[in-house]
């Protein structure tokens, strides 16, 4: 069985369904200036909501250019789990076959909501935001 989807009290219009990815930039901002030079930083999220996926992915491609896409793979061929990213919101094909999405129209991977992508931080900038 798998848990029912439920709506948060808090969240009774789109906009207050915005505010999650504006906390996600904030985390992100600060996670960006902690990482090393040469480091990887995995950015998940338990939603299928593209402000806080596919669009969070190019957000942090435009905003930081100190950090790079890494392709993230779980599985081959017929054995690949989970999907690519969704096209039309902002990542270019080869962006969207680097991250992998997992919702409820995936029937192999059956789950409510899930996103991973994978950077690496190519250098330290002075002017990180």
């Amino acid at each position: 069985l798998r848990p029912k989807l439920q709506m948060d009290e808090t969240v009774q219009t789109v906009q207050d369904l915005r505010k999650y990815a504006e906390y996600q930039r904030k985390f992100i901002s600060k996670a960006v200036v902690l990482l090393k030079a040469g480091g990887i930083m995995t950015y998940s999220t338990c939603t299928f909501h593209v402000a806080e996926n596919e669009e969070m992915v190019r957000h942090i491609l435009d905003e930081y250019p100190c950090m790079s896409l890494m392709p993230i793979q779980f599985g081959d061929g017929d054995d690949m789990i989970g999907l690519p990213g969704l096209p039309g919101v902002g990542l270019t094909d080869e962006e969207r076959h680097m991250v992998r999405r997992f919702d409820p129209s995936d029937e192999k991977a059956d789950t409510m909501g899930f996103f991973v992508a994978k950077f690496r931080k190519r250098c330290n900038a002075d002017a990180e935001k």
